[in-house]
């Protein structure tokens, strides 16, 4: 994909601020609203990224990256912004923010073993161990996360039931969503199930690390062995529920994609994967053997899950032509939650043996 002259021009100006040798080219690397860029200089190859408008703020920055250099202290593996030769961590052009990374060996996955499923969700628990003791998320502000869909109203609280409830109330109202009838109907009865069984005094219950918040192979980096080396974007890690990445990783790392993963586009990145009992079983157990998890979490992961995906598919809306927005939103969308009403109790049995 080449880049546009406006994007140009923003590049220009952002790599001003560094010093990072002789810039020779750049090129489009991945991302859909907010874009990564490779460029190559004579000193090394880098990644510059665009913040996304919601993640732009002096404070959600500070955390973004005050939360790499934890994890690095903890050995988990990710990248530290490039600093500039003020010694800022990012670059503000107008209404833009954009940060450096080195740019890390490695490589994404479409899809993984049960080995690498496995040690992905070794991983994660790792991740959370390490964030446990990183205060400042508990300092983050709200955040209007449906602010693109026309919805103001801030929250604390990721995937809220009565915002869920508010968008797809907007989202089912066209006459012609009634072409996608299974779909409003399970989506209807998962909106009323949240309510009832997911509310703010269970959800506060729950065990709470820093998520990651967008725990998909997208973000994650494997080395030559097929080993995780690098886990990346934390625009949406909040202090919330560990049971939200679980089920993030055990739908977006465990599932079985029906066509390869392409992270620059927003359908392949939300597009049905297949459940299988067997992998689910490995994810969990492998998350478990680090970080034993609690009856209420299996109770809760189906919970966590279809609030995650009923969100995932309306954000998305945004990303796409107005004429595809309620296809994108409601196609194959009752598929894994009907999977999950059919087999999450032999999964969480099998799991507690």
């Amino acid at each position: 994909m080449a880049t546009s002259a406006t994007e140009d021009h923003l590049i220009r100006q952002a790599l001003a601020e560094y010093s990072i040798g002789q810039v020779c080219s750049w090129s489009f690397h991945s991302g859909t609203a907010a874009k990564t860029w490779r460029v190559e200089t004579d000193c090394g190859t880098y990644l510059l990224r665009t913040r996304g408008p919601r993640t732009s703020a002096d404070a959600m920055i500070r955390f973004d990256h005050s939360l790499r250099r934890h994890l690095l202290q903890h050995d988990i593996p990710t990248a530290a912004p490039v600093s500039t030769r003020s010694g800022n961590s990012h670059v503000r052009l107008d209404d833009r923010v954009l940060e450096l990374y080195r740019l890390l060996p490695g490589r994404t996955l479409s899809e993984t073993n049960n080995t690498q499923l496995a040690e992905v969700a070794a991983s994660l628990a790792r991740f959370h161990r390490a964030t446990e003791t990183f205060s400042l998320a508990r300092e983050l502000p709200p955040v209007a996360q449906y602010r693109t869909l026309g919805v103001e109203t801030e929250s604390a609280r990721m995937e809220a039931p009565s915002l869920l409830r508010m968008i797809y109330d907007s989202v089912l109202a066209p006459p012609h969503s009634a072409e996608w009838e299974n779909a409003c109907d399970m989506a209807w009865a998962w909106l009323h199930r949240l309510a009832a069984d997911y509310g703010d005094e269970m959800f506060d219950a729950l065990p709470h690390v820093v998520t990651h918040g967008d725990f998909t192979l997208a973000n994650i980096l494997f080395d030559t062995a097929g080993s995780v080396c690098g886990i990346f974007d934390f625009d949406w890690s909040r202090w919330a529920p560990r049971v939200r990445d679980i089920a993030d990783g055990m739908y977006f790392v465990s599932g079985v994609r029906r066509s390869p993963l392409v992270p620059s586009d927003i359908w392949s990145l939300t597009a049905t994967a297949d459940l299988t009992v067997s992998r689910c079983v490995i994810w969990l157990k492998a998350y478990a053997e680090i970080n034993p998890l609690e009856e209420a979490e299996l109770q809760a992961i189906p919970l966590a899950f279809a609030a995650r995906w009923l969100s995932v598919r309306v954000e998305g809306m945004a990303k796409v032509p107005e004429a595809d927005r309620i296809r994108f939103a409601l196609e194959n969308l009752a598929e894994p939650l009907a999977w999950l009403e059919a087999h999450w109790h032999e999964v969480k049995t099998t799991v507690a043996q």
